[in-house]
């Protein structure tokens, strides 16, 4: 019979555009962590909601969805992130669905017993003020110009679109200072992935403490 744990470690995992927090989160699920991404959930949420879908196309714009009413997200991050208003607008009409369905799908995690560590794949945990629902969270970091160069050979994004995209979230540095754990993204892979595992042992470590501690209240 499988081990149910009682009280899961809910941890977010974020950063900067180009900074590598998707690459440690892949990391966290091969080592058996539930790992939901906010990203695919928003995008999720969008094609399923006919509603959300009507008032996207009438503020961006019916080429935002292809003849299959699916979502063109390259379409609509280049109309979303050209200036502040249409940032906000998107913000309005998708974050509280999105965290309504984060939030679904992380308590659906947490009492299947299934997982010792649920781990929210989100950039933008503080720019909409989510961090408080985290047992811990993570910020992965790394130089400007190294998550740069990722994101034109990744994305194929011009200088112009990475600092739009960079200016619309809070600077890494002032993440980095409240962060619970910082992963510095600036060498290998593989330098990468033991930086990872140094954290999630101890993650590890902090659920075991939390669901003892769960244990002698119930006594």
């Amino acid at each position: 019979m499988a081990y149910k744990f009682n009280d899961p470690l809910v941890v977010a995992v974020t950063g900067g555009i180009g900074s590598g927090q998707t690459t440690v989160s892949s990391f966290f699920k091969k080592w058996k962590c539930k790992v939901i991404n906010a990203d695919i959930k928003a995008k999720e949420i969008i094609n399923k909601d006919k509603k959300l879908q009507h008032l996207l196309k009438q503020t961006f714009g019916k080429e935002i969805f292809d003849k299959h009413s699916s979502l063109n997200t390259a379409r609509l991050a280049e109309l979303a992130f050209k200036d502040e208003i249409n940032t906000q607008k998107l913000n309005q009409l998708v974050h509280p669905r999105m965290v309504a369905g984060l939030v679904e799908e992380m308590e659906q995690a947490r009492f299947s017993g299934r997982y010792q560590i649920i781990i929210i794949d989100a950039a933008l945990i503080y720019e909409i003020s989510i961090e408080k629902l985290f047992d811990a969270v993570i910020v992965v970091s790394a130089p400007v110009p190294l998550r740069a160069e990722r994101v034109f050979k990744r994305d194929g994004m011009s200088r112009k679109q990475f600092k739009l995209r960079q200016e619309k979230q809070i600077p890494l540095e002032e993440k980095v200072k409240w962060a619970d754990f910082v992963i510095e993204n600036d060498d290998t892979l593989e330098t990468l992935e033991k930086r990872a595992r140094t954290v999630y042992n101890k993650m590890v470590s902090m659920q075991r403490d939390q669901e003892k501690r769960k244990q002698i209240i119930k006594i």
